[in-house]
């Protein structure tokens, strides 16, 4: 598998730097270190504040498009709080299981395990059981344009260290897609297909058979 799809799934649990989209860009603000919005902009974003935090539970089909145009494919479950799981189709071995504390990513092929606390990514914020814009997340850029919404936000303690822009269709608020870029300018796209939200999903899809315990007898 291309080194560069593996850098990709990495690339969406890594520390991302703040950006915005090339593809379409904010109409009434620009990022920066204190973003001003005007009143029917805060209401568009206490709308999808209260949209996002609906989402108990969420299943999608994805793809992805990485920094080297490389597509890629799978699913994804997410269920508050902290509890995600991304499983790429054949040919990517990546797994990434979220437990309610930490994110492991799993490449079965190299045998690669890293993790992270999932709260110390942008898209691990947003698995709290309560996500504030301004209190867990910093926005830091906002568009509504053409029955479409961005928002781009970074970690509050940790501004410059990514940034995750949401996409959503504005009538009726829908998820779409995201977008991360990381602080070599690399940006990775992620678009939902066939979303499903406040479904059942039983908490086993959220525990990460870990090989290193085998490896080494821990129970």
């Amino acid at each position: 598998m291309p080194m560069l799809i593996r850098a990709a799934a990495l690339l969406c649990l890594a520390p991302m730097l703040a950006a915005w989209l090339t593809a379409v860009q904010p109409t009434q603000a620009q990022a920066s270190d204190s973003l001003v919005l005007d009143e029917a902009a805060r209401k568009t974003l206490a709308a999808v504040e209260g949209y996002l935090n609906g989402l108990q539970t969420l299943k999608a089909d994805f793809t992805q498009v990485g920094p080297d145009g490389e597509p890629a494919e799978g699913v994804i479950y997410m269920r508050r709080p902290g509890l995600l799981r991304v499983e790429y189709a054949p040919p990517v071995p990546v797994l990434i299981v979220g437990d309610g504390f930490l994110i492991h990513y799993h490449d079965k092929e190299l045998g690669q395990i890293d993790d992270w606390f999932i709260y110390d990514t942008p898209l691990g914020a947003l698995t709290k059981e309560v996500t504030r814009f301004g209190e867990d997340v910093d926005v830091t850029a906002f568009m509504e344009r053409g029955g479409r919404i961005g928002i781009t936000v970074v970690q509050e303690d940790d501004p410059t260290g990514g940034s995750l822009t949401l996409f959503l269709d504005s009538d009726p608020l829908r998820l779409t897609h995201w977008r991360l870029r990381d602080a070599q300018g690399r940006a990775t796209m992620v678009t939902l297909h066939n979303l499903r939200t406040n479904i059942r999903l039983p908490r086993r899809l959220f525990v990460f058979d870990d090989p290193r315990k085998k490896q080494t007898g821990r129970p």
